[in-house]
């Protein structure tokens, strides 16, 4: 990491530079892209600090920032093979393959006794449906003697994936179960063996392994705050504020926003709208997460939400509206020109105010599941990331946030005039076909049977749901939580006390 001068000085930069790398580890994003960037201004032909930024881009899901950024500091310096993985790593994400692998096999060539480079190759595999050749490279380090964490994670479950989940427990428990300086690795450990002991049909030890990986992640949630805000944005974008609002004069109708509850059906939804040719899934994007930090968050106790929403201007938010459609057509393939793009940022249905100031064409579908099965998807899985979807770690939590998601649903439901698309999970393993042609036609898109097929759709899927869109529809995630209902009846109960009736 030499980069010349006094070393005084490079002591200050690579200090500097473990501090951003702390942020990155700690998710603390935004806080890193600024240390990343004064590290460019301070040092712009640095290999290291292009990578910095090229992180920190990633981080919040900018990637094609980061691609450029990571590019950089591959022309500053070609022989790191940790710059050639991550930059594979974007590519991936921006649904470029090709060049994802060419550049993961640069790192390798570069640094062939790095094992990390190969599970990263094979996790790239297994995200683009390529499961066959994600084992066979990992079964090979395995069978080596590596048994580094990661790398026998990411194994076991790939051997879930393929069917095999009893070998993946057996690889992945005694790692589990020993000491680690870093308790986020052994969480992440219990959750993937939760998921196996699902698929083995051990449900308690599958439940049980969930309830370790929550008290080793040790997330927090505040269930006051979080109704606080959200009284704060119903106020903004009320009954009575929403016909005041100033709109942008964007006509576009590409945007889609795909919202609902983790694990409430919204990537299968993307997937299945993907696979049409006239339109593009982008996954997750940030965008109207910033818009909303940018335009509608207060910086001082003296301002209201509201006082934000209806000071904003039409030219203030054209300047956001065509921003965010920029980005969200750079996610598509280059010479496409897709009539619908999808945001499946899940939880944009905080913002459908704000969405519809941006966009007043826009098409928004929200998701529904039945709860108890929707808690069950969710408290299984590690969101990785700080604090991400703390509500999925506790029963009440869960049943807090549950209540405020479908409050915001029904306000907004009654006060915007976006085109909105409520579609029910359960509804769509019954019937796929009605299903698909109603969301299709919410979208103005002719039938394809492509939609149908959506399994067989090649792109990157990021999600949690990754495997699920790799196969067909199937009925067993229907009426899951019958396999728990022993460890039900606190969910029950605080849903009730939610106000969430039918279960």
């Amino acid at each position: 990491m030499a980069i010349g001068g006094q070393s005084k000085a490079f002591q200050q930069v690579a200090d500097e530079y473990e501090r951003i790398l702390q942020l990155q580890q700690n998710g603390h994003g935004e806080r890193a892209l600024e240390g990343s960037k004064g590290l460019v201004e301070k040092q712009p032909k640095w290999p290291y600090a292009h990578f910095s930024l090229g992180l920190s881009y990633m981080i919040l899901g900018r990637f094609e920032e980061s691609r450029r950024a990571l590019r950089k500091a591959v022309s500053l310096k070609d022989s790191v093979g940790a710059f050639h993985a991550k930059l594979g790593e974007v590519h991936h994400r921006l649904d470029d393959t090709e060049n994802a692998i060419s550049e993961i096999d640069k790192a390798i060539e570069l640094e062939p006794n790095n094992p990390g480079h190969v599970v990263t190759k094979a996790w790239l595999q297994r995200l683009s449906g390529q499961t066959d050749e994600a084992y066979t490279l990992l079964d090979k380090l395995y069978q080596s003697g590596e048994r580094d964490h990661r790398q026998v994670r990411i194994y076991a479950g790939t051997l879930g994936q393929i069917g095999e989940p009893q070998r993946g427990i057996d690889a992945l428990l005694p790692l589990a179960e020993e000491n680690h300086p870093d308790t986020k690795v052994l969480a992440a450990h219990w959750y993937v063996l939760a998921k196996l002991y699902d698929q083995t049909e051990q449900y308690d030890k599958a439940y049980d392994a969930a309830s370790r990986g929550s008290d080793l992640n040790a997330k927090t949630y505040d269930p006051e705050a979080r109704e606080s805000l959200m009284h704060s944005r119903l106020e903004a974008w009320s009954a009575e504020s929403m016909p005041k609002l100033a709109r942008s004069r964007s006509s576009s109708e590409k945007p889609v926003f795909i919202v609902g509850m983790p694990r409430s059906g919204t990537t299968l939804v993307e997937q299945i709208i993907a696979s049409h040719p006239e339109a593009y899934g982008a996954g997750e994007r940030i965008n109207i997460f910033t818009a909303a930090a940018e335009l509608v968050t207060p910086s001082d106790p003296g301002t209201s939400i509201s006082a934000l929403a209806s000071g904003l201007k039409a030219a203030t938010l054209d300047r956001t509206a065509r921003r965010i459609l920029r980005d969200m057509e750079k996610q598509s393939p280059a010479g496409s020109k897709p009539k619908r793009i999808c945001d499946k940022m899940l939880l944009n249905f905080q913002h459908l105010g704000l969405i519809e100031q941006l966009f007043p064409n826009a098409r928004v579908i929200i998701c529904h599941r039945n709860p108890l099965d929707n808690f069950i998807s969710a408290y299984l899985l590690d969101f990785e990331g700080h604090n991400a979807h703390a509500y999925t770690d506790r029963p009440d939590w869960f049943a807090h946030f549950y209540g405020l998601h479908q409050q915001y649903i029904q306000h907004f439901k009654q006060v915007c005039s976006l085109q909105i698309l409520d579609v029910v999970y359960e509804d769509i393993v019954a019937d796929q076909r009605g299903q698909t042609k109603r969301l299709l036609e919410h979208l103005d898109l002719p039938f394809d049977e492509a939609c149908m097929r959506f399994y067989e759709h090649q792109r990157a899927v990021i999600t949690a749901s990754t495997d699920q869109v790799r196969q067909q529809i199937y009925r067993k995630a229907v009426s899951r939580h019958e396999n728990y209902s022993k460890h039900l009846d606190p969910l029950r109960e605080a849903l009730q006390n939610f106000g969430v009736t039918g279960i």
